[in-house]
């Protein structure tokens, strides 16, 4: 991934600056809001601003939750869901499920590591990759439409938080099964300083919410994904920037349809 062009390059940045810097370095990678970026942008800077994923995934799963929640009033539960489902993926410019599309191509046509990293590669879209990204929005729209506004509140604020953990977690853990690639610039000189920030932030979320069942929710979400992605790793030597955004589009969908499940055991 190239370092995103920055106004002044050598621009002098206190703590705060780096800080702000940084934040609006990881929102822009994980959405589409453009807010220009001023200073001198380094991979340890790229690194750093996963610290920020947490928070705003939660803020995302916030903001999606209450239009759904607005959306109810005006709308049957159907339409609402899938009007904030396709909402929250435009925002974030599909970049994600761009991955998880690319993901489900290279894996599943069975080829062996080289050619599935080349399908991977491959800009254009093949049968795998379409079925994959219409499966994947009908689940998550008909499990938010199988909830109530109360029943969906963990599923949809705390599974957006969760899937922006699990990248951080992906960048510690995992070897990037390329030499260069969207995700190359988060994996040189990696450290676990991101990692157990976002633990951090993730056990303080859980706590002021509902420390009995919001942590444990994200926790068992996140370890399905992590096998998942294990099981890819294992194929492809390692994992890749399309293997990063899969692994948030399926922990969202997993939060979605542990909700679900959580609503059945409790009837």
């Amino acid at each position: 991934m190239a370092i995103p062009q920055t106004e002044k390059e050598n621009l002098p940045q206190d703590g705060f600056t780096v800080c702000w810097m940084r934040f609006v370095l990881a929102l822009t990678f994980l959405t589409r809001i453009p807010i220009p970026i001023k200073g001198k942008v380094t991979p340890e800077d790229m690194r750093a601003s996963m610290g920020w994923y947490p928070l705003i995934g939660l803020g995302m799963g916030a903001v999606g939750y209450y239009l759904w929640l607005w959306g109810n009033i005006i709308f049957p539960p159907l339409l609402s869901a899938a009007m904030v489902i396709v909402l929250l993926e435009m925002f974030t410019g599909a970049l994600h499920l761009d991955g998880f599309m690319d993901t489900c191509d290279g894996i599943g046509s069975g080829a062996p590591r080289e050619r599935a990293l080349e399908i991977m590669k491959d800009s254009r879209v093949g049968a795998m990759g379409a079925f994959g990204a219409v499966a994947l929005i009908l689940l998550k729209v008909a499990a938010l439409a199988a909830m109530t506004p109360q029943q969906a509140f963990i599923p949809f604020v705390f599974g957006w938080m969760a899937a922006r953990i699990v990248p951080v977690i992906n960048v510690a853990l995992f070897a990037y099964a390329r030499p260069t690639g969207t995700g190359g610039a988060f994996t040189e000189g990696k450290s676990y300083g991101m990692l157990i920030w976002s633990i951090i932030t993730m056990l303080i979320a859980g706590f002021l919410y509902h420390p009995y069942t919001t942590f444990p929710f994200m926790l068992a979400i996140i370890a399905i994904t992590l096998i998942v992605q294990s099981g890819i790793a294992k194929k492809l030597g390692g994992l890749t920037g399309d293997v990063y955004g899969m692994g948030i589009e399926l922990t969202e969908l997993l939060a979605l349809i542990a909700g679900c499940v959580l609503v059945k055991l409790m009837l």
